[in-house]
Formats: structure tokens, sequence, C-alpha cells
């Protein structure tokens, strides 16, 4: 889970980098993922048949990312879970936050899955595009779904048996993060939790390492379906995700959060100016990490007081994560949609709520999504070739689901600190005492 200390000195500016501007530009992986993808359009036009036969060469991204997904999502829930301060001195602000978080997620979730549904981004332009070969998943019945609950060994859970246990690693891991923040001995939980945060660590550099295979998966992945289609029609229903992604979380933060400022009475047009230099940034770097210093700066100077940041920012980072919530449930479900895999709406539900569950803890890692959507698509029996599509203008994508989380943590904060009557004490403390040496000085200067 992220964390900050507002009592941390201000930190230094980065020394402008001295790498030349064109090694910059060489060196960004969304430029190689256009490339890829204006590539894997042209080969599939020129080559159909190629594109077609060498489709099997998209999977040098997508089998790495399977073997990420144990290590990455149990170590970083354990870590999440574990390492969590002492919720009980927390009181009521740890109880009203989960709450807040967890409504104003489902309803992500929600409208996410209506948007999906309604405008079916992934149901049109790969028609002619879908693989015979796939067979919708069994019909989720309690015994199938108790069996794939609870995790029987380590080598079940790991996908032993050839298929990714996303849900037993899921369980296994809020057991095993339960169990260790319970030990009693402060050098044995230390111990695992340092332990937990190493593999994170590792699986990071790995992630960072195998991202640069994605540009390939791309291109053949882009270009084995325009071949099989006969044409460009792909770009259509990749710019409808991209425009349904935008729309929803638009809708979202109109009607969502729209109503939120009206409980809690605060000037929407006011916050936003207040908080446009994180929320520029998020949108500009795509990644929530990049501006939680100045998260924390922006909200103080908007008058939340620090106890109430410094608690409520952080989890948030974690577990409130509104325009990725949107963004997995649109992605889970175009990726149905353009295999020809019906799900049922408890299904849909079922597989959404996995991947907001598997994403927790390891928000602004670069790929995250990717990762714990691909397992969940092998978990329900839906083909991943659609994921290197998406990859393709998920770079835009994030930029939208970034903006939408951070606004939402700092929407959090602000409830948060209204609900605790921690807003704006300061300035208003400020006010009566600048009045009241206002009205001193005046009575002086009638006395003289």
């Amino acid at each position: 889970m992220v964390s900050y200390d507002p009592n941390a000195p201000p930190r230094e500016k980065a020394p402008p980098s001295d790498v030349p501007m064109w090694r910059r530009i060489l060196g960004s992986l969304p430029l190689w993922l256009v490339i890829g993808t204006i590539l894997g359009c042209v080969l599939g036009t020129v080559a159909p048949q190629f594109s077609k036969d060498a489709a099997p060469t998209q999977n040098v991204f997508l089998r790495p990312i399977q073997f990420v997904v144990l290590p990455l999502v149990f170590s970083s829930l354990v870590v999440g879970i574990a390492g969590q301060p002492d919720l009980k001195k927390l009181g009521k602000l740890a109880i009203k936050t989960f709450v807040y978080f967890e409504a104003v997620t489902t309803l992500a979730l929600v409208i996410g899955l209506l948007s999906v549904n309604l405008f079916k981004p992934g149901g049109d332009g790969f028609s002619v595009a879908k693989d015979p070969g796939v067979k919708s998943a069994d019909t989720l019945t309690y015994s199938l779904w108790v069996n794939h609950l609870t995790p029987k060994t380590w080598g079940e859970m790991m996908g032993g048996s050839g298929s990714s246990e996303l849900l037993q690693v899921l369980v296994a891991s809020v057991l095993f993060g339960c169990a260790t923040a319970m030990v009693p001995s402060d050098e044995h939980r230390n111990t695992i939790l340092a332990m937990c945060k190493a593999v994170m660590e590792v699986m990071f550099k790995f992630v960072d390492i195998i991202i640069w295979a994605a540009p390939v998966s791309v291109m053949f992945s882009i270009a084995a379906v325009v071949g099989k289609a006969g044409g460009l029609g792909v770009l259509a229903s990749l710019g409808k995700l991209v425009a349904v992604l935008y729309g929803t979380i638009l809708f979202f933060i109109v009607v969502v959060f729209g109503a939120i400022f009206l409980i809690i009475r605060v000037n929407p047009i006011e916050f936003l100016i207040a908080m446009k230099e994180p929320l520029i940034i998020a949108y500009t770097t795509a990644t929530s990490e990049a501006c939680l210093p100045q998260v924390f700066e922006a909200l103080e100077a908007y008058g939340v007081n620090p106890r109430i940041t410094s608690f409520v920012v952080p989890f948030g980072y974690s577990f409130n994560l509104d325009g990725s919530t949107l963004y997995l449930s649109l992605a889970a479900i175009f990726c149905a949609q353009a295999t020809g895999v019906s799900k049922t709406v408890g299904e849909q539900i079922i597989m959404v709520l996995m991947l907001m569950i598997s994403s927790k803890g390891v928000a602004g890692v670069r790929s995250a999504s990717i990762i714990v959507l691909a397992a969940t698509l092998t978990q329900f029996d839906i083909p991943q070739w659609p994921i290197t599509l998406i990859l393709g203008v998920d770079w835009f994508m994030d930029m939208a689901r970034t903006f939408c989380n951070v606004l939402g943590n700092c929407l959090a904060a602000v409830t948060m600190a209204k609900w605790e009557g921690e807003f704006r004490n300061n300035q208003i403390e400020d006010q009566i005492e600048d009045k009241e040496i206002g009205e001193v000085a005046e009575i002086t200067i009638q006395e003289k």
C-alpha cells in the first residue's frame, strides 16, 4: 500500500535529465505500442494468411504475464492486509472510510457493467474474426464455485491443472495476510512482510522487463484479427471501446461524484480548481504515485486536516480505485464479447468482483490491470487474445482511469474531513483570530 509521511520535508526536484530527446522518445513504451498497432494493421491487410499463421507470436507477452499473477497478487495483498496500522485505533474514521470506498467502488462496478452491456463495444467489429473453436465456459454452479473458492494445495492454486486459479489465490492471500497480522511476534511478522515486499519488488522489475514484449504481441495479435476479419473494422471496435470508457467515466464523475458534492455541500468548481495540479499530473503521466505529494499538499491547502489525509489517501490508493474498476469491468466484458463467449449477469458480477479484489494493492504498477485481467479471463474460460488488442489503446484509457482514481481519492479525503469535523478548522480559527485582532485595533484607535 502507498505510504506517505506528512511531516517529511518536501522532496527536491529531480535535476534535469541528460538523456537526449531522441533517446527518450525511442524509449517511450506508448510510442512502440502505437507503432505495433499500425504495423499490425498493415501486416494483416498485406499478408492475411501469414498473419493468421503467426498469431501464436502474441504469446511472447501473454504467457510471462500469467507467470507473474500468483507471486504479485499474493504478496501485494498480504502486505496490504498485514501491513495496515491498527484499524481499531482509528475508530469511526476507519469504518466510515471503508464503507465509503466499497459503496463508491460498487457503484463504479455497476455503472461499468451497464455501460459495456448497453453499448457492446466488442460485439461488432469482431463478428467474423471470432475463433470458431472457442467454447463457452461451464455454467457457474454453487458446487463449482465452492470447489474453485478454497485452495486445496499450493500446486492447484498455482495452476498445476493448466488453468489459473485466481479465486483461490485471493482467498489464500486474504487468509495468509490476516494470519500474519495476528502473529504476536513483531520479528516474525516483519520477516514475512519483508519477504513479501521483496517478492513484490522483484515482480515489478519482472513486469518492467516483459512489458517491452507487448508491442510485438500487439502487432501480431492485431495482424491476426485483421487478417481473419478481412479488413480494418477491428479499429472501429477499439475506438468504440475508448469512447465508451471516456463517456462512462464522465457519466460516473457527473452523477456519482456530483451527488457526493451535493451531500457534503462542497462547491465542485472550487474543488477542481484546488486539485488541478495533482489531477493534471495524474492524467498526463497515467500514474497515481506520480502526483501523491501534490495530492497531500493540495488537500492541506484546501483545508483538510493532515490527520485525515495521512490515512484516507494511502488507504484509497489501494482500495478506492473507481476508474480502474470501471476499466476492468469494461475490458473484461469486451474480451468476452469479442470472442463470442456469452456470460450471465451473475457470472459478469463475480468476474468483475474478482478483478476488483485482485487489483487491490498493485495500484500504480505498470500493466497491473492487464496482469489480473489475463488471469481472470483464464479463470472464466475466455480467450486472452483481445488483451493484446486492448494494449494498443490502453495507454490512452489509462490516462482517464488514473484521473478518475485520483479525483475519487481527493474527494474521499474531503468527504471524511467534513464528516469528522476536520475540514477548514485552522482556516476558520485564523479568520476568527484576524477578526478579533481587527476589532481590538479598531477599539484602540477609537480610544486614542
